[in-house]
């Protein structure tokens, strides 16, 4: 019993002492190989400078050059984000109901104003054409003719009107018996009621020739819309009608998009005031890697309530021709806001010494020594980057041979 407790105690002393050589190996294999790398560098004569309190100073080699670290004024922006979009965007719909007879475009065709996209079934409206027109032409013949009537009709009121004057005279001096004098009145009421009628015939022919004018008018206009055209220079950016589509009033035919392009960007209410209408301001689509300047064409005189920000417009007449031409509608852009000049710290790219994921400079001090510094670095400015931390501006820094080797 003795001696199985015995084994068994060793077997769990082997487990345990596997476990632990598998986490020290864990724990020492990069430490081995940080410093070994630390040595290597040694061997070049560089010194990574491991404490922040108690760097370690190297002598500077004889004949090195250095550069004194200053801050300098830099202009200072801040950047806002958008997307291209057309200047106008353009529904092209349906007025009447008809069947679409031939598409003549596709989605993404370049069309030019007045090109014909589209063409209805007509042929029903110009059977109804022609018959309002002959319906007209039969009422102007009718007009004629009632005109004439109607001026007969007149000249025979005329004469009876004359006729019972003149009898009624002679009967008031009794000169005319009483049946002549019925008579020439009887006359008179007649004539007096044909020309009324006249009248009316006319007056209801010309009623009857202005709303067949009107039908004319209203079958030519919707004989117009059989045939759809652009209304500007464009692209077309949807086609939502096929051959054999009966298509309604109201129905969206066609997307049409400016060519014209201009960048809609949200900006910060903070920086509204830094910009004004006619300002130019630098832009950058980045697809197509390509940076160019712009101009506020447009700035919205209120915020978004959610987001705190104005939509500004820019244009992009000052673009070259050839990047306006590799922009498209819906392309992300930036643009550059340009804000107060700041105080920057430069470094010149040759003073850079990077190590893996690490930069540093090598700060000279007097005596002949330099220790490395960690920077951490910004945007770049020509043959200088920016420093934000690392130095502080006074330094002098050497511009490192492994660099140029």
């Amino acid at each position: 019993m003795i001696a199985f407790h015995g084994a068994l105690e060793k077997i769990m002393i082997n487990q345990i002492s596997k476990k632990n050589f598998r986490l020290v190996m864990l724990v020492l294999l990069p430490a081995v190989v940080v410093l070994a790398g630390l040595w290597l560098f040694r061997g070049n004569g560089q010194d990574l400078a491991p404490s922040q309190t108690a760097p370690r100073r190297t002598a500077l080699p004889e004949g090195a050059q250095t550069v004194l670290i200053s801050r300098v004024p830099t202009p200072a922006w801040v950047e806002a984000v958008g997307v291209i979009r057309p200047v106008g965007e353009m529904t092209i719909s349906a007025q009447i109901q008809a069947m679409a007879m031939e598409v003549l475009v596709r989605s993404g065709q370049e069309v030019r104003r007045g090109e014909l996209l589209l063409t209805l079934d007509d042929r029903e409206l110009r059977a109804r054409l022609a018959q309002g027109r002959h319906e007209t032409e039969a009422l102007e013949s009718a007009m004629e003719e009632a005109e004439m009537a109607l001026e007969a009709a007149r000249a025979g009121l005329d004469l009876a009107s004359a006729e019972y004057e003149r009898i009624s005279a002679l009967h008031d001096k009794g000169a005319s018996a009483t049946s002549e004098l019925d008579h020439s009145r009887t006359r008179f009421l007649q004539a007096r009621a044909e020309a009324g009628q006249a009248e009316q015939a006319l007056s209801g022919l010309r009623a009857q020739l202005r709303r067949a004018g009107q039908l004319v008018e209203e079958l030519l206009v919707a004989l117009g819309h059989t045939r759809i055209n652009a209304s500007q220079d464009g692209t077309i950016a949807q086609r939502n009608v096929e051959p054999g589509d009966v298509v309604r009033p109201g129905q969206t035919l066609f997307l049409l998009l400016s060519r014209q392009m201009h960048l809609e960007v949200q900006v910060p209410e903070r920086f509204h005031e830094s910009m004004a209408t006619g300002s130019v301001l630098t832009a950058r689509v980045d697809v197509i890697d390509r940076e160019f300047e712009t101009v506020v064409a447009e700035l919205e005189p209120s915020a978004t309530a959610d987001s705190r920000t104005f939509l500004v417009k820019l244009s992009l007449e000052r673009a070259p021709p050839e990047t306006v031409a590799r922009i498209q509608p819906g392309m992300f852009g930036r643009v550059q806001i340009p804000l107060s000049d700041k105080q920057t710290i430069l470094i010149p790219r040759e003073a850079i010494l990077r190590v893996g994921q690490l930069e540093m400079a090598a700060v000279v001090h007097e005596g002949g020594v330099y220790s490395l510094r960690h920077l951490r670095l910004g945007r770049p400015w020509g043959d200088m980057i920016e420093v934000l931390s690392g130095l502080e501006g006074g330094e002098t820094v050497w511009l490192h041979p492994i660099q140029r080797q």
